[in-house]
């Protein structure tokens, strides 16, 4: 992570509670819940480690997420009344104490990502105003990125790639795999040629310890 204070990114990760993020893994719930924190801690992991970002702001309302990171982010208090609240949340915590750095928003199922990846789409977006890295399939975003807080634009859901560009956002084309392979189904742990992060492959062994 970047200690210059100078130009540094500051990223929000907005991040459900275990209980109920990621109901689509057709898996028992403490797996699930398991996978989320593990899939979150490897992208917070590989956020830290990259050159580009001065701070994270994690957005969240579960007790575990907080002790997990309260010691390595700024951790933001959410009610789970939605994806843009907690993003929104997050920017305000910038504004407060007056980041005046670029911004990214990351989402947080991001298990194949990289410090090497986040520098290389960071370095890139800092080309443009406002922009956003879309997922695999092309249809949604795994992270948007503006100038400035007062910048950022948002439109996380159903069809977000198109909707962030007709917002005006700028497509990232770079050849960064592993942050566009977003988790949402068990078998997108399968069928990915990358390396897993240290968490999400640690619950994966043990997975696959029990049968």
């Amino acid at each position: 992570m970047s200690t210059t204070g100078f130009g540094g990114y500051a990223v929000v990760v907005p991040i459900r509670s275990l209980t109920t993020a990621k109901s689509r893994l057709r898996i028992s719930d403490t797996m699930r819940s398991q996978l989320v924190l593990a899939f979150f801690l490897d992208t917070i992991a590989a956020l830290e480690r990259s050159a580009e970002v001065e701070r994270i702001v994690v957005v969240s309302c579960d007790a575990t997420i907080h002790r997990s990171v309260r010691d390595r982010c700024n951790v933001v208090a959410d009610d789970e009344t939605g994806l843009p609240t907690a993003i929104n949340r997050g920017i305000e915590k910038l504004r407060r104490v007056r980041h005046s750095g670029p911004v990214a928003v990351v989402l947080p199922d991001l298990p194949y990502s990289t410090a090497g990846a986040f520098d290389m789409l960071l370095a890139s977006a800092r080309e443009h105003l406002r922009a956003y890295l879309a997922d695999a399939t092309g249809t949604g975003t795994t992270c948007v990125t503006a100038a400035s807080t007062e910048a950022v634009i948002h439109r996380f859901g159903s069809n977000s790639a198109r909707a962030h560009a007709e917002a005006g956002l700028a497509a990232l084309d770079i050849p960064v795999p592993g942050l566009r392979a977003d988790v949402d189904v068990v078998d997108d742990l399968c069928r990915q040629p990358f390396w897993l992060g240290v968490e999400t492959g640690r619950v994966m062994e043990c997975r696959r310890g029990t049968g």
